[in-house]
Protein backbone atom coordinates (compact mmCIF):
# COMPACT_ATOMS: atom_id res chain seq x y z
CA UNK A 1 0.00 0.00 0.00
CA UNK A 2 1.60 3.35 -0.69
CA UNK A 3 1.42 5.36 2.58
CA UNK A 4 1.70 9.22 1.65
CA UNK A 5 4.14 9.76 4.95
CA UNK A 6 6.48 6.90 3.56
CA UNK A 7 10.28 7.98 2.53
CA UNK A 8 11.46 12.15 2.32
CA UNK A 9 8.24 13.33 3.02
CA UNK A 10 9.12 12.63 6.49
CA UNK A 11 11.86 15.06 6.42
CA UNK A 12 10.03 17.30 4.90
CA UNK A 13 11.05 16.58 0.66
CA UNK A 14 8.44 16.16 -1.95
CA UNK A 15 5.18 17.12 -1.93
CA UNK A 16 5.75 18.95 1.36
CA UNK A 17 8.84 21.21 0.69
CA UNK A 18 8.56 24.98 2.80
CA UNK A 19 5.12 23.80 4.13
CA UNK A 20 4.88 24.07 8.33
CA UNK A 21 2.77 23.23 10.85
CA UNK A 22 1.33 25.31 13.46
CA UNK A 23 2.89 25.47 17.08
CA UNK A 24 1.72 22.00 19.06
CA UNK A 25 -0.81 22.91 21.72
CA UNK A 26 0.76 22.25 24.68
CA UNK A 27 -2.71 22.50 27.03
CA UNK A 28 -6.33 22.67 26.17
CA UNK A 29 -7.99 25.31 26.15
CA UNK A 30 -11.27 23.38 27.24
CA UNK A 31 -12.28 20.12 27.77
CA UNK A 32 -13.73 19.64 24.10
CA UNK A 33 -10.14 20.45 22.89
CA UNK A 34 -8.71 18.15 25.14
CA UNK A 35 -10.57 15.52 23.95
CA UNK A 36 -9.83 16.12 20.22
CA UNK A 37 -5.71 16.33 21.26
CA UNK A 38 -6.24 12.73 23.08
CA UNK A 39 -8.20 10.54 21.19
CA UNK A 40 -6.44 7.57 19.91
CA UNK A 41 -7.53 4.94 18.26
CA UNK A 42 -8.21 1.81 20.13
CA UNK A 43 -8.11 -2.20 19.19
CA UNK A 44 -7.65 -3.72 22.21
CA UNK A 45 -11.35 -4.31 23.83
CA UNK A 46 -12.74 -5.57 27.27
CA UNK A 47 -15.44 -8.56 27.18
CA UNK A 48 -17.70 -6.64 28.48
CA UNK A 49 -20.70 -4.36 27.00
CA UNK A 50 -20.88 -1.36 26.23
CA UNK A 51 -23.43 0.76 28.91
CA UNK A 52 -26.36 1.19 26.93
CA UNK A 53 -26.20 5.02 28.14
CA UNK A 54 -23.11 5.82 26.61
CA UNK A 55 -24.03 3.73 23.28
CA UNK A 56 -27.01 6.04 23.52
CA UNK A 57 -25.02 9.47 23.54
CA UNK A 58 -22.68 8.31 21.34
CA UNK A 59 -25.56 7.38 18.16
CA UNK A 60 -27.03 10.58 18.88
CA UNK A 61 -24.09 12.35 18.33
CA UNK A 62 -23.33 10.93 15.07
CA UNK A 63 -26.85 11.44 13.92
CA UNK A 64 -26.50 15.55 14.62
CA UNK A 65 -23.25 15.85 12.69
CA UNK A 66 -22.69 18.21 10.47
CA UNK A 67 -24.17 16.88 6.82
CA UNK A 68 -24.53 17.67 3.12
CA UNK A 69 -27.07 20.05 2.86
CA UNK A 70 -29.21 19.87 6.34
CA UNK A 71 -30.52 16.75 4.16
CA UNK A 72 -29.35 13.74 7.53
CA UNK A 73 -28.55 11.56 5.13
CA UNK A 74 -26.46 9.11 6.70
CA UNK A 75 -28.63 6.65 8.65
CA UNK A 76 -26.84 4.26 11.38
CA UNK A 77 -26.97 0.38 12.00
CA UNK A 78 -25.71 -0.34 15.25
CA UNK A 79 -25.05 -4.36 16.10
CA UNK A 80 -24.15 -5.81 19.57
CA UNK A 81 -24.88 -8.76 18.34
CA UNK A 82 -22.07 -11.29 18.66
CA UNK A 83 -22.76 -13.62 16.02
CA UNK A 84 -23.02 -11.11 13.32
CA UNK A 85 -20.41 -8.73 14.52
CA UNK A 86 -18.06 -12.00 14.15
CA UNK A 87 -18.94 -13.37 10.78
CA UNK A 88 -18.89 -9.31 9.06
CA UNK A 89 -16.11 -9.15 11.21
CA UNK A 90 -14.44 -12.17 9.46
CA UNK A 91 -15.70 -10.78 6.14
CA UNK A 92 -14.26 -7.95 6.49
CA UNK A 93 -11.01 -9.46 7.73
CA UNK A 94 -10.93 -11.65 4.35
CA UNK A 95 -11.79 -8.77 2.14
CA UNK A 96 -8.07 -6.65 3.21
CA UNK A 97 -6.14 -6.89 0.10
CA UNK A 98 -3.71 -3.57 1.06
CA UNK A 99 -0.92 -5.37 2.38
CA UNK A 100 0.84 -5.44 5.63
CA UNK A 101 2.56 -2.97 6.92
CA UNK A 102 3.58 -1.44 10.48
CA UNK A 103 0.70 0.50 11.68
CA UNK A 104 0.48 0.22 15.72
CA UNK A 105 2.93 -2.31 17.77
CA UNK A 106 0.18 -0.54 20.74
CA UNK A 107 -2.75 -1.12 18.95
CA UNK A 108 -2.15 -3.94 16.45
CA UNK A 109 -4.05 -3.50 12.85
CA UNK A 110 -5.45 -5.76 10.32
CA UNK A 111 -2.89 -3.99 7.59
CA UNK A 112 0.21 -5.63 10.77
CA UNK A 113 -0.25 -9.24 10.61
CA UNK A 114 -1.52 -11.80 7.94
CA UNK A 115 -3.04 -13.78 10.84
CA UNK A 116 -5.88 -11.98 12.35
CA UNK A 117 -9.29 -13.17 11.74
CA UNK A 118 -11.54 -10.32 12.86
CA UNK A 119 -11.17 -6.96 11.22
CA UNK A 120 -13.58 -5.86 13.99
CA UNK A 121 -11.30 -6.27 16.91
CA UNK A 122 -13.89 -8.20 18.86
CA UNK A 123 -15.35 -4.88 19.63
CA UNK A 124 -18.62 -5.30 21.33
CA UNK A 125 -20.64 -2.82 19.21
CA UNK A 126 -20.09 -2.45 15.69
CA UNK A 127 -21.60 0.78 14.50
CA UNK A 128 -21.78 1.30 10.22
CA UNK A 129 -23.10 4.37 8.76
CA UNK A 130 -25.20 4.07 5.00
CA UNK A 131 -26.55 6.38 3.30
CA UNK A 132 -28.41 6.92 0.11
CA UNK A 133 -26.86 4.72 -2.84
CA UNK A 134 -25.44 7.69 -5.27
CA UNK A 135 -25.47 10.36 -2.89
CA UNK A 136 -22.76 12.53 -4.20
CA UNK A 137 -21.52 13.38 -0.73
CA UNK A 138 -21.47 9.84 1.34
CA UNK A 139 -18.00 9.86 1.87
CA UNK A 140 -18.13 13.43 3.89
CA UNK A 141 -21.36 13.01 5.81
CA UNK A 142 -20.09 9.34 6.90
CA UNK A 143 -16.47 10.80 7.94
CA UNK A 144 -18.13 13.23 9.75
CA UNK A 145 -20.52 11.23 11.36
CA UNK A 146 -18.02 8.93 12.74
CA UNK A 147 -15.54 11.74 13.80
CA UNK A 148 -18.21 12.67 16.30
CA UNK A 149 -18.90 9.33 17.45
CA UNK A 150 -15.06 8.70 17.88
CA UNK A 151 -14.78 11.77 20.27
CA UNK A 152 -17.79 10.95 22.10
CA UNK A 153 -17.01 7.67 22.49
CA UNK A 154 -13.47 8.94 23.88
CA UNK A 155 -14.91 11.89 26.23
CA UNK A 156 -16.94 8.88 27.69
CA UNK A 157 -14.12 6.67 28.35
CA UNK A 158 -14.69 4.03 25.50
CA UNK A 159 -12.39 3.13 22.41
CA UNK A 160 -12.81 3.14 19.03
CA UNK A 161 -11.66 2.20 15.33
CA UNK A 162 -12.47 3.30 11.94
CA UNK A 163 -12.58 0.20 9.67
CA UNK A 164 -13.34 0.47 6.04
CA UNK A 165 -14.07 -2.32 3.10
CA UNK A 166 -18.02 -1.23 4.29
CA UNK A 167 -19.34 -0.95 1.26
CA UNK A 168 -17.86 -4.13 -0.28
CA UNK A 169 -18.76 -6.40 2.86
CA UNK A 170 -22.24 -5.29 2.96
CA UNK A 171 -22.67 -6.31 -0.69
CA UNK A 172 -21.81 -9.82 -0.16
CA UNK A 173 -24.98 -12.50 0.75
CA UNK A 174 -24.19 -12.24 4.12
CA UNK A 175 -24.06 -8.55 4.39
CA UNK A 176 -27.15 -7.92 2.50
CA UNK A 177 -28.92 -10.31 4.08
CA UNK A 178 -28.06 -8.53 7.79
CA UNK A 179 -29.05 -5.28 6.54
CA UNK A 180 -32.33 -6.83 5.02
CA UNK A 181 -33.12 -8.01 8.59
CA UNK A 182 -31.74 -4.76 10.54
CA UNK A 183 -34.77 -2.76 8.20
CA UNK A 184 -31.70 -1.18 5.61
CA UNK A 185 -33.76 0.23 3.18
CA UNK A 186 -32.52 -1.45 -0.09
CA UNK A 187 -31.22 1.80 -2.09
CA UNK A 188 -28.45 2.74 0.67
CA UNK A 189 -25.45 1.96 0.67
CA UNK A 190 -22.85 0.70 3.62
CA UNK A 191 -19.87 3.71 3.65
CA UNK A 192 -17.89 2.84 6.95
CA UNK A 193 -17.99 0.48 9.89
CA UNK A 194 -16.74 2.39 13.54
CA UNK A 195 -16.28 -0.84 15.99
CA UNK A 196 -16.75 0.76 20.29
CA UNK A 197 -15.66 -1.04 23.24
CA UNK A 198 -13.89 -0.67 26.50
CA UNK A 199 -10.57 -0.21 26.34
CA UNK A 200 -8.30 -2.93 27.18
CA UNK A 201 -5.45 -0.78 26.77
CA UNK A 202 -5.38 3.14 26.21
CA UNK A 203 -1.40 2.43 25.07
CA UNK A 204 -0.20 3.97 22.01
CA UNK A 205 2.70 4.27 19.90
CA UNK A 206 4.89 7.17 20.44
CA UNK A 207 4.02 8.91 17.17
CA UNK A 208 4.45 12.34 16.96
CA UNK A 209 2.76 14.51 14.21
CA UNK A 210 4.71 14.55 11.10
CA UNK A 211 6.08 17.78 9.48
CA UNK A 212 5.21 19.39 7.00
CA UNK A 213 1.14 19.18 6.63
CA UNK A 214 -0.15 22.28 6.50
CA UNK A 215 0.25 25.30 3.62
CA UNK A 216 -0.20 28.70 4.40
CA UNK A 217 -1.50 31.84 2.54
Amino acid sequence: MNQPNEGPTLEGGFPRRGIGNPPHVAEAPNETIGTLLDRRTIRRFRDEPVDPGCLDVIVDVGLRAANAGGCQAPILLVSQDVEANLMLGRISNDLYDEGYYPVSSAQPSTACMAGRRNAFYDAPVVITVFTPRGWSYAPLDAGVCVANMMNAAWSLGLGSCVVSRAARTFATDAGRGLAARAGIPDDYEAQVHLVVGVPESTDADPRGLYPNRVAWL
